[in-house]
């Protein structure tokens, strides 16, 4: 079971009954397990998943940019030997 609390502002921790916790959780070693070998566990292997740092997509983007700006910095050049 878990509680909600909160600092009273003299320094001491008062648990209170509210629905939206603020500042602190305490909770059973129980629950505390429970949340690190599911559910935290499964958090972090999505965001892993979303925000890791893929070598193989930035490299192909990266060689899609150099290409359209050589491309078009090329173009440019003849397109203006031509105009001359």
């Amino acid at each position: 079971m878990s509680f909600c609390a909160i600092n009273d502002g003299s320094g001491y921790i008062k648990i209170v009954a509210e629905t939206d916790c603020t500042e602190f959780v305490l909770m059973s070693q129980v629950d505390f397990d429970n949340l690190k070998s599911g559910s935290l566990q499964q958090m972090q292997e999505t965001l892993n998943l979303l925000f890791a740092f893929d070598l193989e997509v930035f490299a192909i983007v990266e060689l899609a940019l150099i290409l359209a700006f050589l491309t078009s910095h090329f173009t440019g050049r003849v397109v203006r030997w031509l105009g001359k």
